[in-house]
């Protein structure tokens, strides 16, 4: 009887691949860094074991970058003109006296964390790069700085409450939401009251139908109300930094900054919302939005929205055969956008489904401390920490973190579109 391959199994080693295959959407738009491989990646390269850093901008090269130290920082803006008369008669009287406006905005910084923890069995056995693909360390360390930026892109899209989810309906176990886009197996969450503030219980996601929106989570039942109960990334409730949403959105959200856009008189500080009707984006819509911001006496320069509605929006360009490859651009770093009466129409998959930005990158600031990067708790000069509680461990921790908040300095020309006719959202890394 010949010898075949179920015969030889047991003698057969296996031959893996000498590159771990990256299977995790890594591109973060908002946050962009300075190199080119940053920007097409949106990977961090900071390694906890060498104390590296990693530096970033993030919105564009064109926001402004202001280092804080204090406790709250404040921006002056000029808000109103002299609006005394200007004309009179021959012998009249002139005109009564008027003056300009000022105004102080504020805000304060908001923390970003990310933790590691590694066994010390398992730092030692990987050391070696002959018998293994990474050393575990350095990966878990670079790979909290990617997913810490991620985060973070995903939160400038928001409204600063950090929901990730609203809830429609409730079951055993489970809870039926309005997207599971910003949802993955294994997240913690807590199930917030939205009106009161109050975290009914915090548990982890283990399945997500992605068609009937139902998120199964592990523990005890929870029973949540639709419409007052909302879910979160597991303590991030209201700690997060402001988003897009919330600095745009000034009928929601009418204070910024500290100072709210619904006073008689503030009128300067709202920016222009428009409701998209779930249709499809179209030129006379998108144009009557860069009209409004110019009209401000400052131009649109960035349009940033989904996968689905850009392909809705380029389907009836190429309908009246007015779109080809030769419309398309790059931005700093290998962004392919397409051209929107000479604005930069990009997408992003941390956008939320239905959205469009119009933004101006120039009218946003990074506030930060520690020379805006991301850095490596060591305050006692350690970065790799031993866990000695609860129980003493040969496990050792790594922190990394960075203080910093979104703000914008001109709220009014800053724009966007909701409810525009998209794609469903669906579970993604």
């Amino acid at each position: 009887m010949a010898s075949d391959l179920a015969n030889a199994d047991a003698v057969l080693q296996n031959d893996y691949l000498p590159v771990i295959r990256e299977m995790i959407n890594q591109k973060a738009i908002l946050l962009f860094g300075y190199t080119p491989d940053q920007l097409s990646k949106g990977m961090g390269t900071a390694n906890a074991v060498k104390g590296e850093t990693l530096d970033y901008q993030g919105i564009s090269r064109d926001a402004d970058r202001v280092q804080f130290a204090g406790r709250k920082w404040i921006f002056t803006a000029h808000t109103k003109r002299n609006e005394s008369g200007t004309m009179t008669s021959e012998d009249g009287a002139l005109p009564a006296p008027g003056r300009q406006g000022w105004e102080d905005f504020e805000d304060r910084l908001r923390y970003a964390y990310k933790q590691i923890e590694v066994t010390g069995q398992a730092i030692e056995v990987t050391e070696s790069n002959s018998h293994t693909y990474v050393r575990i360390f350095e990966a878990e360390s670079e790979g909290a700085i990617s997913d810490l930026r991620w985060d973070l892109n995903r939160q400038a899209y928001g409204d600063q409450t950090g929901t990730l989810a609203a809830i429609s309906a409730d079951g055993a176990n489970t809870v039926t939401v309005d997207s599971v886009q910003y949802l993955r197996v294994g997240m913690p969450i807590d199930f917030v009251n939205k009106s009161t503030d109050a975290i009914l219980a915090s548990r982890n996601i283990t399945a997500i139908n992605s068609t009937t929106k139902v998120v199964t989570y592990d523990g005890a039942d929870v029973a949540t109300t639709p419409g007052t109960h909302v879910v979160v990334l597991t303590g991030n409730w209201k700690k997060e930094i402001n988003g897009l949403r919330n600095i745009i959105d000034s009928t929601t959200y009418p204070i910024l900054h500290s100072t709210n856009g619904s006073t008689a008189g503030n009128e300067y500080w709202n920016g222009k919302v428009y409701a998209g009707g779930s249709t499809t984006f179209d030129e006379d819509q998108g144009q009557q939005v860069l009209d409004d911001i110019g009209a401000e006496g400052w131009e649109g320069e960035l349009i940033i929205t989904t996968r689905g509605i850009r392909r809705r929006y380029v389907n009836t360009l190429k309908a009246q055969k007015r779109f080809n490859d030769a419309d398309s651009g790059k931005l700093h770093g290998g962004f392919q956008y397409i051209d929107f009466n000479g604005v930069p129409f990009l997408t992003d998959d941390a956008c939320p489904k239905g959205y469009m930005f119009f933004i101006r990158p120039q009218d946003y600031l990074w506030i930060w401390l520690n020379n805006n990067d991301f850095r490596w708790l060591q305050r006692d000069g350690k970065i790799m920490r031993k866990v000695e509680y609860p129980v003493d461990k040969d496990n050792w921790r790594a922190t990394v973190y960075r203080y910093n908040d979104l703000g914008c300095f001109r709220r009014k020309t800053q724009a966007l579109i909701a409810s525009l006719a998209d794609d469903a959202a669906k579970v993604s890394s």
